[in-house]
């Protein structure tokens, strides 16, 4: 589950899911609809995302995606992820387009991904 919070000029999200891999890719579905759908043949890029710590992680993953989107023109729609301490390795599956330009930057402002009473909770602001 995923769910937007305005801010003036930031877009705030917050994402609850059973695991960390599970957070990450609603951070990519977010992102998602952010940025729009890409036509064509799907493309797959190896992933290997690594951080200090698990939020700086959660970033680390969008700015990811922010740079396939801005570099390849690649749209991502879902991904295989494994993430074991604050790395996340995998294969990103989209299509090319011409991403909205919505998304400037992920900030580290009120950045969050961890486990909360069962469940793994996230929340990172980009700037729009």
């Amino acid at each position: 589950m995923y769910r937007f919070v305005e801010h003036t000029a930031e877009l705030e999200l917050e994402l609850e899911e059973e695991s960390a891999e599970g957070v990450l890719l609603e951070a990519l579905r977010a992102f998602a609809e952010l940025t729009g759908r890409g036509r064509g043949a799907l493309v797959e890029r190896p992933v290997d995302v690594e951080a200090p710590d698990l939020p700086m992680l959660l970033a680390a993953w969008l700015e990811e995606l922010l740079f396939l989107a801005e570099t390849e023109r690649l749209l991502p729609e879902d991904a295989e992820l494994s993430v074991r301490g604050a790395r996340a390795t995998g294969i990103v599956r989209g299509r090319r387009g011409s991403p909205r330009p919505l998304v400037k930057a992920v900030t580290l402002h009120r950045l969050r991904l961890r486990p909360d009473n069962g469940v793994w909770r996230g929340r990172v602001v980009l700037d729009v």
